[in-house]
C-alpha cells in the first residue's frame, strides 16, 4: 500500500461520507445499494473481529467503498485499526444519545475506501446504556444502517460472541450473516444451536416470508493447522453438515493475524503475501463470485434461505461451484487420507475415537524439535526475520 494514501490511525477523523461521486448505477455486487453482512458466532475467539477487518481491507482494496460496524462492547474493531476508544471523536454509541446519522459517526480507517463505527465504552455504566439501546432501538440502528447503504458498496458487521441485543440487532440490518468456525469441535458444535436461533429470529420477525432475511452468506473455517487431526476432522464433519454452505476458503493459524492489534492495522496492509492475508482476499473474491453467480441465474430467492436444514449434496457436484468441503480438504493436503478413512467421513455418527493422550502426544511432536517443521512452516509462510516469531 502507497503510505501516503494511509492517515494517522492515532488522530481519528469522523468521515460524514466516503468521497461523492456521481449517482451509482450499481455497487460492485451488481445490486442498487450496498449489501449489509453480520459475522456472527455464539462461540468468543473464532476470529469475528479478525476476519472483519481484514475482509474489508481486502474489499476496500478491490474497490468497494466499505464499512464496519463494531457492535462488541469491547471494541475490537476501533483497536485493530489502530484507534484506542477513549480516543474516539465520534462513536456508535452518538447514534442513540444524540440521534447523529450513522455516516457522521464513521471514522476514516488507515486505508482508503475504508471506514469503521465502533461504540466508545469506558464504563460499565456506559456498555448498560449502550446495551439497553441496542435493545430498545434495534430498528433506529437498522434503519440508519439501510440508510448507509447509498454511500458505502458493502457494510460489514462485526458481532458480540454472544446472541443478545447487539447480536439481534445487527442482524435486523443485515441482507445475510456469514458465520467463521474455528477448526475446533467445541466451534463446531455451537453451529446447530445459532442455525436455530437465526431461524427462529426469522420466523419472529417475519413470519413465514420465504424471501426474509438475514440469508446464510456461508460459513468458513478459520485457525486451521492441516497438521492436526482435529483441524481434518473438523473440517469434514462441517463440510458434511452444511454443504455447500461451507466456502472454499479457509484461514490459517498465523501469528501474522495475531499481530493486528499490535500494529494497528489489517494484515492485509502490513503482511499482504502471507497465508492469511492471502485467504481473506480469496475470500472477498469468493462472496462476490457466489452471490454474482446466484444472482445471474435468478435464485436469489434460494439463496435467502436460512440454513437451518443443510443440504450438503447441493454445490459439490455443480460444475463451476464445488463445495467447500473438497477444497478444503485438498487445501489441507490430507484428502487422500480422510478418504481412506470410511468411519470418519462416510458415516459421522461413528467418528474415529481419539484418546485425549493421542492428541496431546499429536501436537507435541508437531510443535518439538526435531520433526523438521519449523514455526515458519507450522504458520503458514510467515516471516521468519519477525521478532515477533
Amino acid at each position: 500500500m502507497d503510505e501516503s494514501r494511509a492517515q494517522d490511525p492515532t488522530t481519528p477523523q469522523a468521515a460524514s461520507h466516503p468521497r461523492q461521486d456521481p449517482p451509482r448505477n450499481c455497487t460492485p455486487w451488481g445490486t442498487p445499494g450496498g449489501r449489509v453482512i453480520s459475522l456472527v458466532s455464539r462461540k468468543g475467539g473464532v476470529g469475528k473481529t479478525t476476519s472483519a477487518v481484514n475482509l474489508g481491507a481486502a474489499l476496500a482494496l478491490s474497490g468497494h467503498t466499505t464499512l464496519i460496524i463494531g457492535t462488541d462492547p469491547q471494541c475490537g474493531v476501533c483497536r485493530t485499526l489502530g484507534v484506542d476508544q477513549s480516543d474516539l471523536s465520534t462513536s456508535l454509541s452518538d447514534v442513540f444519545a444524540l440521534n447523529l446519522p450513522l455516516t457522521e459517526v464513521a471514522q476514516r480507517s488507515p486505508l482508503e475506501n475504508l471506514f469503521f463505527a465502533s461504540p466508545r465504552i469506558t464504563s460499565l455504566a456506559e456498555e448498560d446504556a449502550f446495551l439497553t439501546n441496542m435493545n430498545q432501538r434495534a430498528d433506529d440502528f437498522a434503519r440508519e444502517v439501510d440508510r448507509a447503504r447509498n454511500l458505502y458498496d458493502t457494510i460489514l458487521i462485526d458481532c458480540p460472541p454472544s446472541l443478545g441485543a447487539p447480536t439481534r440487532a445487527a442482524l435486523l440490518a443485515s441482507d445475510s450473516f456469514l458465520v467463521p468456525v474455528q477448526a475446533e469441535e467445541l466451534c463446531r458444535g455451537s453451529l446447530a444451536p445459532l442455525m436455530d436461533f437465526v431461524a427462529d429470529f426469522r420466523r419472529r420477525q417475519y413470519g413465514a416470508a420465504e424471501a426474509a432475511t438475514p440469508a446464510l452468506e456461508g460459513l468458513f473455517l478459520t485457525m486451521v493447522n492441516s497438521r492436526t487431526r482435529m483441524s481434518r476432522h473438523v473440517t469434514a464433519q462441517v463440510g458434511q453438515e452444511y454443504g455447500s454452505s461451507l466456502l472454499e476458503t479457509s484461514v490459517p493459524r498465523t501469528t501474522r493475524l495475531s499481530e493486528m492489534a499490535l500494529k494497528g492495522k489489517p494484515a492485509v496492509i502490513y503482511a499482504r503475501k502471507t497465508a492469511g492475508s492471502r485467504a481473506y482476499f480469496n475470500l472477498a473474491d469468493e462472496l462476490i463470485a457466489r452471490f454474482t453467480r446466484i444472482a445471474d441465474k435468478g435464485e436469489v430467492e434460494a439463496a435467502a434461505t436460512c440454513a437451518g436444514t443443510p443440504t450438503p449434496a447441493d454445490a459439490p457436484g455443480e460444475p463451476g461451484f464445488p463445495g467447500g468441503l473438497d477444497r478444503l480438504l485438498a487445501d489441507l493436503g490430507r484428502t487422500d487420507d480422510i478418504k481412506r478413512q470410511p468411519a470418519f467421513v462416510r458415516e459421522p455418527e461413528q467418528p474415529e475415537m481419539v484418546s485425549l493422550d493421542d492428541l496431546l502426544a499429536e501436537e507435541e511432536h508437531e510443535a518439538g524439535p526435531g520433526n523438521g517443521r519449523d514455526e515458519e512452516e507450522w504458520a503458514f509462510g510467515i516471516d521468519p526475520d519477525d521478532p515477533l516469531n
